[in-house]
Formats: structure tokens, C-alpha cells, sequence
């Protein structure tokens, strides 16, 4: 909801008429900018503002996990025909889920961490586990914001932290631990070349960047742009590039990885990222130099051009 709001506020009033649409599990609902609500019809993707129905022309996603991120809302829009600033559906599929996004990755040359995906009911999970060492990091393999996700330390802890796991997804991936710092590059397409922003280093003092960290901790920095050699920052910026552009993602996307000092290892693709006020990509587009009402206006700007 807050990274909707922040689009709303940049969204250029002069060219375009923005509106609400928020999903719950229960319906779909449409109101004004000032919260004033609105008739909604699903069927055509259409608002009643006393006029009759009236088409949305694009849609902008700010949903984060599913259905925003997975493809199925992206399927719904190109059904009825609506433009979106995403990825579509299978971009969209691939990179929510984390082990077939690093695999794939891996077989495309880049270089990911050592991992396993394991199934609810696998007799076998631990012993499959075991050749990756510790510690290692669990994690549901369809999920967002750190949620369900461990460091194991000891093979004692690892059947907490996969049940921990389960309870956010059917499938579970274990990844090998990687030590070093932990770098988040931007991606956006304006003008049809994925185009890297600045690199943000984080630093916290958590095991991880667990969902404290990333929301509640003051002491967590997030540096813009990081304080790298400029080798390594162009080394993250191009990867970032060349994994936007291979897996066809579009709109703003951000890659996450960690650099060990003498490698780069790439670790998650985010298509969907936060744009609150306290998100990284928004401090990225300052920093860039585009800002945040530039990036948003033409995105829209692009998906009405080209659908």
C-alpha cells in the first residue's frame, strides 16, 4: 500500500488520471486518490465515476508476493488486453521462485550460491542438505521480505528452520551460506536498454537481512551508492544489467548479491521491488540522478506506447 501511495504522489495529475485498485483475498475494490471509493467491475477492469464504465488504460503493480509477483496478476491483464509496467508472466513466474531463478542463472554463467529445493514430505531432506555445509540459509522458495527464512548454524537446528520455511511455501531452498558484503543493484527500462542505477551496500547487525532488519532496525544502513572500488561497482551494475535484460524482465527491478572480495555471487532477483518512502530503489533513482516522478511517469509513459 505505501509503495502504491508513493506512485500515486508522483504520477503527473496534468497527463494522466490515477485511481486505487486494491486486492485482498476476500475482493477487489477501486477508489479516488483521496480515498473516496468507487464502483469496480473485475470483469472489464472498469470504474463508474457517475458516468458509466470506464476502462483502465494501464495498470501500474505495486503488489509485492503473489498475485503481483508471480504472473497470475500480469495473465488477468493481458487477457482483457490492460498494459503493465512488469515482467510478463513467465519472467514473472521464474524469478518469484528462488531456486529456479539461481539455477537458471547458473546455467546461463553467472555465478550463485550451491543450493537444493526440497518438497514437504521428502524422507531424504536432511541428507540432501548435508553436502552443502554450514552454515546455510533456508528458505521458502515463493515468498518475499525475508519471510520463513533461517541461517543454520548446525545440522541439529536445520529441522526448525525447515518447518519454519514450510509454513510460508510448499518448496524450500537450501543455500550454501556466502561471506561478504551484501550489495542491491537497480534496474529500470525508460527508453527500451535496461539501464543500472547505483549500488546500494547494507549493513545491519543481524545474522542476515532478516524482515527486522529490513523494516524495524534503526541501526540498518543502507549506502547509496555503496562505498566499493569502481571495478566491483561496475562488475554489479553490468551483471544486474545482463540478468534484467536475459530473463525479460521489465519496469524496475532489483538484484541482490555478495561480494566476497574477490568474487561476485549473485543471489536473488527481485521484480517486484519495494517503492515506499523506506525502499531502496526509490534512493537509488535520486541518486541516479532520474528521480522517482521521472521513473514513474515514464514508465507509464512506455507501457501506454507499447503495451
Amino acid at each position: 500500500m505505501q509503495s502504491a501511495a508513493r506512485m500515486m504522489t508522483a504520477i503527473d495529475r496534468s497527463r494522466y488520471a490515477p485511481f486505487f485498485i486494491t486486492i485482498t483475498p476476500d475482493a477487489w475494490s477501486a477508489a479516488t486518490p483521496d480515498e473516496q471509493p468507487l464502483a469496480f467491475d473485475r470483469g472489464q477492469f472498469a470504474i463508474d465515476r457517475g458516468k458509466g464504465w470506464e476502462r483502465f488504460a494501464a495498470a501500474l503493480i505495486a503488489i509485492h508476493g503473489s498475485p503481483g509477483e508471480d504472473g497470475l496478476l500480469q495473465g488477468y491483464f493481458d487477457l482483457l488486453g490492460v498494459p503493465y509496467q512488469t515482467g510478463r508472466v513467465p519472467a514473472m513466474a521464474l524469478t518469484m521462485g528462488k531456486f529456479g531463478t539461481t539455477a537458471l542463472l547458473r546455467q546461463l554463467g553467472f555465478e550463485v550460491a550451491p543450493s537444493v529445493l526440497l518438497l514437504r514430505h521428502m524422507p531424504d531432506s536432511e541428507a540432501r542438505v548435508s553436502g552443502l555445509g554450514f552454515p546455510c540459509f533456508v528458505k521458502p522458495d515463493r515468498s518475499g521480505s525475508s519471510l520463513g527464512i533461517s541461517k543454520v548454524k548446525r545440522s541439529e537446528d536445520l529441522a526448525k528452520a525447515l518447518d519454519f520455511a514450510f509454513a510460508e511455501c510448499a518448496a524450500v531452498m537450501v543455500e550454501a551460506g556466502v561471506n561478504g558484503r551484501e550489495l542491491t543493484c537497480g534496474v529500470i527500462d525508460l527508453d527500451g536498454t535496461a539501464q543500472a542505477l547505483p549500488v546500494c551496500e547494507i549493513r545491519h547487525a543481524r545474522e542476515f537481512f532478516d524482515y527486522e532488519a529490513k523494516y524495524h532496525d534503526r541501526d540498518t544502513e543502507e549506502l547509496v551508492p555503496a562505498p566499493l572500488p569502481e571495478e566491483v561497482t561496475r562488475l554489479v551494475q553490468e551483471r544486474s544489467a545482463a540478468i534484467y535484460t536475459l530473463l525479460e524482465c521489465r519496469g524496475m527491478v532489483r538484484v541482490d548479491h555478495i561480494w566476497t572480495g574477490d568474487r561476485l555471487v549473485t543471489i536473488e532477483v527481485n521484480a517486484t521491488p519495494g517503492f515506499s518512502a523506506a525502499s531502496i530503489f526509490p534512493k537509488m533513482l535520486e541518486v541516479s540522478g532520474i528521480g522517482v516522478e521521472r521513473a514513474v511517469n515514464g514508465l507509464v509513459a512506455r507501457m501506454l506506447a507499447n503495451g
